[in-house]
């Protein structure tokens, strides 16, 4: 059994967080009682304050954010030095890539004109030799 409820159980009694302990010590116990009795009116008093007080009601407009001028110059000045950068590197690198299409091609026209197979080519010597004597 609970000696006495402490802040922490009057809080969580206040919130409807009330367990059967303390409901039981709380009907048994005329201390608690009355601290949780003066805790309310304590509550209900300062809630009548705010209501009446008379203070007018705080009307909140929307904050623009906009981004200072010097972080949209460094983000324009940017963009105008990486854009030919960019442009030129991509020109580099389609200018390779023709060239690497040119050697495959000639590669392959080569592969394509034999007029033999590669593994033919020694036995082609052989007989070219024996003809030229």
């Amino acid at each position: 059994m609970i000696s006495h409820l402490s802040s922490e159980h009057f809080c969580r009694w206040i919130a409807g967080e009330r367990g059967p302990e303390e409901e039981q010590h709380l009907g048994e116990c005329p201390a608690c009682q009355a601290e949780l009795d003066h805790f309310q009116q304590a509550l209900a008093g300062f809630n009548r304050s705010l209501e009446q007080c008379s203070v007018p009601p705080i009307t909140l407009r929307p904050v623009r954010q906009t981004l200072p001028r010097w972080i949209l110059a460094t983000a324009a000045l940017s963009l105008i030095i990486a854009a030919p950068v960019y442009w030129s590197m991509r020109q580099q690198r389609d200018l390779e890539q023709a060239k690497a299409d040119r050697l495959l091609l000639e590669r392959v026209h080569v592969g394509l004109s034999r007029t033999v197979p590669a593994s033919m080519e020694p036995l082609m010597e052989l007989i070219r030799t024996e003809n030229a004597k």
